[in-house]
């Protein structure tokens, strides 16, 4: 485990390049820059290379912007990885997983093979995701334990990033913590005004406001986008791109807007699909522990579907839910069907996640028109599947 995990250290070091940065690493280095000079910081560029995040986070990661940019990259990059490792820590702690056993070792290298191309491509471009993902497997192990505090504090941090987190608060509403939720409110507007310290508050509420605008101007080019594994996206080509000549290679050229019945159809999957999983939620206040864990799994999945934004960097979310199936599969007390099942649809997601490589595809153009059709979105799909099929296997117990 020890050399596995030294192996993967240095190959997630030396993937770190100041050359493929660009419009991730790059946008966090110069916006903190000009947050750290009182500039404008929610600049529009046309839905590509925008900072869309909090004045909070410009304000923690500025102590970066101060120093060199390849210094940078390299010290944040490693704040990645440590996130990672800080994410198996968890599964530790919350004894899932310890770091002698043989079938956890494999666990990890079946984890490491289907997510593998998802945490290169964050480490690559100097993403947040795998960051994120840390936090909210901290929130998850914090309302375990019932530290309902530091588990606010956690969850309003990481809604100061993106908005990914907030199917923690529907399903906190779902499972009655109300005083987990409370003390969310009181954490969210706490880090929405901290950075008036810095700035000042009137600059501070000038900047929540640029931040709002910003974030409700995505040019409607981002959904028709090939490369965008949503269901908003999914929908977007359905109805409107896939009838544009420029819908494969110059999708930014499509200058319909989203119809009704595109949201629509966005609306009413993104409730199916809670709705189907968290039924039983409604109805049982107590859980099994094994349950909860796919509970929490779910919401990572959902919350990839339902985001309007799902591009490749963003299934570096898919770590939580591939090792809790991966040790429902190892671990669990189940039938034959049932393992053969959630086996088969495993092994087709990871398929679906071949089949999206450029390497297979000489013409450029051909590979764009396998895109359309959203391969990793079905492996999103076939995951949320997998889950289903797992929760059902299991025989309905009353927590302890």
């Amino acid at each position: 485990m020890i050399l596995f995990v030294l192996i993967l250290t240095v190959s997630l070091i030396l993937s770190i390049s100041p050359k493929r940065t660009r419009g991730d690493f790059d946008v966090y280095y110069t916006s903190s820059q000009h947050y750290l000079a009182k500039a404008p910081v929610y600049v529009p560029h046309d839905g590509i290379e925008e900072f869309k995040y909090s004045p909070l986070f410009a304000l923690v990661f500025s102590p970066l912007a101060m120093l060199k940019k390849t210094a940078a990259l390299y010290i944040w990059n490693i704040l990645n990885i440590l996130s990672l490792y800080l994410i198996f820590y968890l599964f530790y702690k919350l004894k899932q997983m310890s770091f002698s056993s043989p079938r956890d070792f494999l666990i990890i290298v079946c984890l490491l093979a289907l997510t593998g191309r998802f945490i290169f491509n964050n480490i690559t471009l100097g993403q947040i995701n795998i960051l994120l993902c840390s936090l909210m497997v901290l929130t998850m192990y914090l309302e375990i334990n019932k530290k309902y505090f530091w588990a606010a504090v956690v969850l309003a941090f990481s809604l100061m990033i993106k908005f990914f987190p907030l199917l923690f608060v529907v399903y906190f509403v779902l499972t009655r913590r109300f005083k987990l939720l409370g003390f969310t409110v009181l954490m969210v507007l706490f880090f929405l005004l901290l950075p008036s310290v810095y700035s000042g508050f009137d600059l501070n509420l000038r900047y929540l406001n640029d931040w709002l605008i910003l974030l409700k101007s995505s040019p409607a080019h981002l959904f028709y986008s090939a490369k965008n594994n949503s269901f908003l996206s999914f929908y977007s080509w359905f109805f409107i791109a896939r009838h544009d000549p420029h819908y494969v290679l110059d999708y930014y050229l499509i200058k319909t807007r989203l119809t009704p019945e595109v949201y629509y159809f966005w609306g009413a999957s993104c409730f199916v699909f809670f709705s189907a999983f968290f039924y039983d939620t409604f109805f049982t206040k107590y859980k099994e522990i094994k349950t909860v864990y796919l509970d929490y799994s779910c919401l990572f999945v959902c919350g990839l579907l339902f985001n309007p934004l799902a591009y490749l960097n963003a299934l570096a979310f898919m770590v939580v839910p591939y090792f809790f199936i991966l040790r429902y599969l190892f671990y669990s007390e189940i039938s034959k069907k049932s393992i053969l099942v959630i086996t088969c649809l495993v092994f087709a997601s990871l398929i679906f996640n071949i089949i999206d490589h450029q390497i297979f595809f000489k013409d450029v153009s051909r590979y764009y028109v396998l895109l359309q059709y959203k391969p990793l979105m079905w492996m999103i799909i076939l995951v949320y599947l997998s889950l289903c099929a797992a929760k059902c296997s299991l025989k309905p117990k009353q927590a302890v």
